[in-house]
């Protein structure tokens, strides 16, 4: 481990164990307020199998027989109430207590109606509604229905993000058209330490399933979280470190699916529990599968002889595991969990050729064998006096993959990362409440082989971050600041090091106006620093089919960005409608030159300036609630542009897309239909082909039984029912990879 992270990981600890202890007695004076409440289903009996949290506090009860729940001895203040139920869902409620005084919540648990959930990355946790930023959150129920192999295709249907799809083996988020190091992607807080932002055919570090709740953030005014959240964040939030005391021995799940597009079969087993103040956690995914079926030819141009409906080289397996455990009391906890990943997928397109003796050439696939290891700390202290919460977050990745050419190492790459973060949320003085804290990384980045195009280097970043807000009756207000600074070492004599330092600053507003309405807005300066690819790369890159060339003289890339939502949360209504536009002066992306090298065409790394601008709708309309059945339409769109300064298009950008859905809800019966349409993409750089458009029709249909407090769900899917042959414009293999065809998949999971 690092010097600088040694030191302040046994610091912190030992601060948060001594903290954790004296913290066991409760302070009379100022811990004098209590909560109770019941939680109910919609027809009024009492959930028997919820537990209750106070978000805040993370303290959570088992709520009675008859559904009644008590916190006692709580400091007076704001709270978020969340219930939560294998049976019937989850919700948020609130409540408002005064020091001395005891305030009654009454919870409503429905399947059928739309819930609020916790967000934690935007800002101090708080309900969706409450965010300054528009924020899409994809609960661990959405996840049994969305999920896919990778990050990047599970996400791909929320409003504003797209995929970079290079198989079914990586795939990375795409927020308003921006990816790549410009969309910071986080392990419950901090970063994957992997090599995603490298290069597209290089997986992110995390399987999903083993996450029980995914946020996206977009926009820049996630500045708060690194130079390179400047698209946004996606925040992948695993349970593997306990934060609240076990209610329960033993809990769990069984997750088992299978599809019929690539013979896919996977399994995953999640137990958690704990007694008296130790919680713990383990989990296991495991997943397999074939070559995927196409509706057609891979390449346009094949000969219709040639044409298989098997897309070769894009079979994958990978397989995860977490184990982890924490200390917790009712004002703190302390834990640490180790996890694992590892993948070997196809990267469907490119080859390998190998001549023979008789002097003939054999086409193999290429392959990425991936291995992560990873050891996350976390704790947190509340209720400390001027300090609401102190908390830590420490991760360290040992990271590394190998690209197989046939049976031979073409390339290795490897990344050992660390990174540590420290926030201290204080008490409000007068209208202001906020945190402040300190972020330290530290990554070795080496790659060797036939396609080592970056140089080995390693970076070494420190920040300093503060964000406030005020609360003004029907009016809040945030502001926010980030000081960052970056030392870059290259292992290369002819190449210079280089040294990077920025500001960023936001400042948003919400402005709560009658029946649910809300308007939101955002103002963001961001830095953002070059990344080693962007300094130095110089080699072939055949993932893009690429000479890329670095330039060792770039600056820091500045952006002022602009977003405003309005929103209607409560009601038979519900949506977002959100405009925003992104100024970038001094855009780093990749120009060709004209020459070739390798038989590839050269591509520099250059500097303009750059303009993004965009819309996003999403809406829910409930159309009938009587009992137990709901029927809701769900109306979704967006579109983003993307043009430089001196005329012309940035390349990948999305195209315009709008879908419309149906969802039931009836008992124990769920069901959606679903069509998306993919417009055509003519807006393109110089460079780039036309995308034709296509549109996808999808259905879901599931089915609950409840025996005891045991839940089991069996889900059946189709996606892309039509058999519809579609190609991602963002994908760099869209000529040569198109999506899967008509796909059925069946899931069963029970929770216990």
């Amino acid at each position: 481990m690092h010097p600088h992270f040694a030191r302040l990981a046994c610091a912190v600890a030992m601060i948060l164990i001594a903290g954790v202890t004296l913290a066991q007695t409760p302070n009379a004076s100022t811990n004098s307020a209590t909560i109770t409440g019941r939680v109910t289903a919609a027809h009024g009996a009492a959930v028997t199998d919820a537990t209750v949290t106070l978000v805040e506090l993370r303290r959570s009860v088992r709520v009675g027989a008859d559904g009644a729940f008590r916190f006692e001895n709580i400091p007076a203040g704001h709270y978020h109430v969340l219930a939560d139920s294998n049976r019937f869902g989850s919700t948020v409620g609130e409540a408002e207590v005064a020091a001395g005084g005891t305030r009654a919540v009454e919870i409503v648990l429905d399947p059928a109606v739309h819930s609020e959930a916790i967000v934690v990355t935007a800002s101090d946790q708080r309900a969706a509604s409450e965010v300054y930023q528009p924020i899409a959150v994809v609960t661990e129920q959405e996840l049994t229905e969305r999920l896919q192999p990778t990050l990047g295709e599970t996400l791909n249907n929320e409003p504003g993000v797209n995929s970079t799809y290079f198989g079914p083996g990586s795939s990375r988020p795409i927020i308003r058209g921006l990816g790549s190091d410009r969309i910071r992607i986080l392990q419950d807080g901090v970063g994957t330490g992997d090599a995603s932002s490298v290069s597209p055919d290089h997986a992110v570090s995390l399987d999903p399933a083993s996450a029980e709740q995914i946020e996206v953030v977009r926009g820049p005014a996630t500045l708060l979280y690194g130079s390179n959240a400047v698209g946004g964040v996606v925040n992948v939030i695993d349970p593997r470190v306990p934060s609240r005391i076990a209610t329960s021995p033993l809990n769990g799940t069984i997750d088992l699916r299978g599809n019929s597009v690539a013979d896919e079969r996977n399994a995953t087993l999640t137990l958690f529990g704990g007694q008296s103040s130790f919680a713990w956690h383990a989990d296991f995914t495991k997943r397999d599968t074939g070559d995927y079926e196409i509706p057609g030819a891979a390449d346009p141009f094949d000969e219709p002889d040639e044409i298989t409906g098997i897309l070769a080289n894009s079979s994958l397996e990978a397989q995860s595991a977490g184990l982890g455990g924490s200390w917790v009391s009712d004002h703190g906890f302390f834990g640490l969990a180790f996890s694992t990943f590892s993948t070997n997928y196809g990267v469907p397109g490119h080859a390998h050729h190998e001549e023979e003796e008789e002097g003939e050439h054999e086409e193999e696939g290429v392959r990425i064998d991936l291995e992560q290891r990873r050891l996350d700390v976390k704790g947190e202290l509340t209720d400390l006096g001027v300090f609401r919460a102190i908390r830590f977050r420490l991760g360290s990745t040992d990271y590394e993959h190998r690209e197989l050419e046939g049976t031979e190492i073409g390339t290795r790459f490897t990344n050992d990362a660390l990174e540590g973060r420290l926030e201290a949320t204080h008490e409000p003085f007068g209208p202001l409440h906020g945190s402040f804290g300190v972020q330290l990384t530290h990554n070795e980045f080496v790659a060797t082989g036939e396609e080592a195009f970056v140089p080995p280097n390693e970076t070494e970043s420190r920040a300093l971050f503060a964000f406030e807000e005020v609360t003004l009756g029907e009016f809040d207000l945030q502001f926010g600041a980030r000081y960052e600074s970056h030392d870059l070492t290259v292992d290369a004599e002819d190449l210079p090091n280089r040294s990077f330092d920025g500001v960023s600053a936001s400042i948003g507003t919400i402005y709560r106006l009658r029946e649910g309405f809300a308007i939101a807005g955002s103002v963001a300066r961001a830095v953002r620093i070059p990344t080693a690819s962007e300094l130095y790369a110089n080699g072939p890159h055949a993932a893009t089919s690429q000479f890329e060339i670095g330039d060792p003289t770039l600056d820091t890339e500045t952006s002022v960005g602009i977003d405003v939502s309005l929103r209607k949360t409560a009601g038979r209504f519900r949506g977002e409608l959100s405009l925003f536009q992104n100024r970038f002066d001094g855009y780093i992306y990749e120009t060709p030159t004209g020459a070739e090298e390798d038989e590839l065409p050269v591509f520099q790394f250059v500097q303009t300036d750059a303009r993004f601008r965009g819309v996003e709708l999403d809406t829910h309309t409930e159309l009938f609630h009587v009992g137990e059945r709901h029927l809701e339409l769900e109306l979704g769109a967006d579109a983003v542009r993307a043009t430089l300064s001196g005329g012309g298009n940035l390349p990948r950008i999305p195209p315009m897309r709008a879908s419309a859905g149906l969802r039931y809800q009836g008992g124990p019966l769920s069901a959606t239909a679903e069509v998306r349409r993919y417009f055509e993409q003519d807006d393109v750089a110089e460079y780039e082909t036309t995308t034709d458009g296509y549109m996808l029709v999808n259905a879901t249909v599931s089915y609950r039984l409840i025996f005891g407090e045991t839940v089991h769900d069996v889900m059946l899917r189709g996606t892309n029912l039509t058999d519809e042959l579609a190609r991602a414009h963002t994908s760099p293999l869209k000529e040569r990879a198109p999506l899967p065809g008509r796909d059925f998949s069946l899931s069963y999971r029970m929770t216990f």
